[in-house]
């Protein structure tokens, strides 16, 4: 009985030292099984950051532990054995961003956007990724994930929340990877949103994952609606959402800036981070005078006109020809694939009499490779075969052979039962794979004028 007595008090002071010890532990929901720790932050994420600016790994030998909110999730196949963290902004700082690789489901266990996280860093090594703090393991060199069997020493999730809408910040495109070399990475791993964008001419019509971009994820651009600025928008065929079709309107896109050596890619958490709830609309021109001269050189996005690929991968891209910005498109260089590419321009057939343009070929091959068309029940957003197109490529005059300056391919005059508004439409077919269907000739067009 006395051996009896002596093992339950034994018992019940081992039980009793244990809660004081994990008082901070909790099970935050019963019935998710998430358990939740509150621990005190020695250090920021800013003093770690500051510690190893290279991409060699660095242990962590100090007794330190860090905290941070979650930016990322996992829960819909977006981001895969990584998570990504930031502070939260004062007065007078921006948020740090970093992420951690961990080779387990994070979202089951507490690591959901807003939710507060404690890094015991010990053990653990630190380098500077692509631009960005990591964390993990040392693997070959570089970070590893931690596994399955080991985040528990070192990741914690708290019972504190923030709203989404405290953290994140409402920028531009080109403000989210600043024209600045030293500033570009300053938003890697935060939560952003990206105000007055769409996505390019080329998704229009297509899935955010498309098989024929190849790979395991599909890069598409975004746009900024005042033109000019794009940047890639990265989506996983794990995603839920990767076979939904691109939206074809504009606004606001919420979700996480990344790198991958030197491309910045924005991801986005879930579907309803895509926030393009306004008509992609445009102005159909009575009367139009385009030289190109306002366009930055290379400049493909627009906000006037539409530019699309439906086979192959280039698009018309403005350049500098005999002295003058035209538009341009040619299948020379780059993959050995065949291309269509297209040119829109929105017009108001009701008011609008006519159209002309001058044209000009450089590295003349087998054809000029281009067509035009007009059409009055296109809608942008959905494929273009959708639409009828009427071919007035009669109407004008194209290059057989190299040409040195621009001259005028002719007058088209639009019929007076065309009514409403339309788009004509310059198509290019090229190839650049040997055979007789070889075509890389340079296309230029410049000075397209309505009346």
């Amino acid at each position: 009985m006395k051996k009896l007595i002596t093992s339950l008090s034994i018992f019940a002071l081992v039980i009793s030292f244990t809660g004081c010890v994990e008082d901070d532990t909790n099970m935050d929901n019963t019935q998710t099984g998430i358990v939740t720790t509150e621990l005190t932050a020695t250090k920021t994420v800013q003093q770690i950051a500051a510690l190893n600016s290279t991409a060699t790994p660095v242990e962590y030998t100090a007794d330190d532990i860090i905290e941070a909110y979650v930016t990322s999730t996992d829960e819909t196949g977006s981001f895969y054995n990584t998570i990504s963290f930031q502070d939260i902004a004062t007065n007078t700082t921006q948020p740090v961003g970093f992420s951690v690789s961990a080779n387990f489901s994070s979202f089951g266990k507490g690591f959901t956007p807003g939710r507060k996280a404690f890094i015991k860093l010990k053990g653990l090594f630190i380098a500077t990724v692509d631009g960005s703090l990591k964390i993990g393991t040392s693997y070959n060199g570089a970070i590893g994930r931690i596994s399955e069997n080991e985040w528990q020493k070192y990741l914690f999730v708290s019972s504190t929340i923030v709203p989404e809408d405290n953290m994140v910040r409402t920028l531009t495109l080109a403000n989210a990877v600043p024209a600045n070399a030293l500033l570009q990475n300053i938003n890697l791993n935060t939560l952003i949103e990206i105000d007055n964008v769409q996505f390019a001419d080329g998704s229009m019509a297509r899935t955010y994952f498309d098989v024929d971009s190849g790979g395991g994820a599909t890069n598409h651009n975004i746009v900024d609606i005042a033109g000019g600025t794009t940047r890639f928008f990265r989506v996983s065929k794990y995603a839920l959402f990767a076979y939904k079709n691109v939206p074809s309107g504009r606004g606001k896109i919420r979700g996480v800036m990344t790198k991958y050596g030197t491309d910045f890619q924005f991801i986005v958490r879930h579907q309803n981070d895509v926030k393009l709830n306004n008509p992609r609309t445009y102005t159909f021109n009575s009367t139009l005078s385009e030289n190109f001269e306002s366009f930055a050189v290379n400049q493909k996005g627009f906000t006037s006109y539409l530019n699309f690929a439906t086979s192959g991968t280039k698009d018309w891209i403005i350049k500098s020809v005999n002295g003058s910005k035209c538009v341009q498109m040619s299948a020379f260089g780059g993959a050995l694939e065949n291309n269509k590419s297209y040119f829109v321009v929105p017009v108001n057939f009701t008011t609008a009499n006519s159209l002309t343009f001058q044209v000009d070929a450089d590295f003349f091959s087998t054809s000029f490779g281009l067509k035009v068309y007009r059409t009055t029940d296109y809608v942008p957003g959905q494929k273009l075969s959708n639409a009828t197109l009427f071919d007035i490529s009669s109407s004008f005059t194209f290059p057989s052979a190299n040409t040195t300056v621009f001259s005028s391919a002719g007058t088209y005059t639009i019929p007076t039962s065309v009514q409403g508004n339309g788009y004509f439409v310059f198509e290019y077919t090229g190839s650049n794979i040997s055979g007789t269907s070889l075509n890389t000739t340079n296309c230029n067009i410049d000075n397209i004028v309505i009346n």
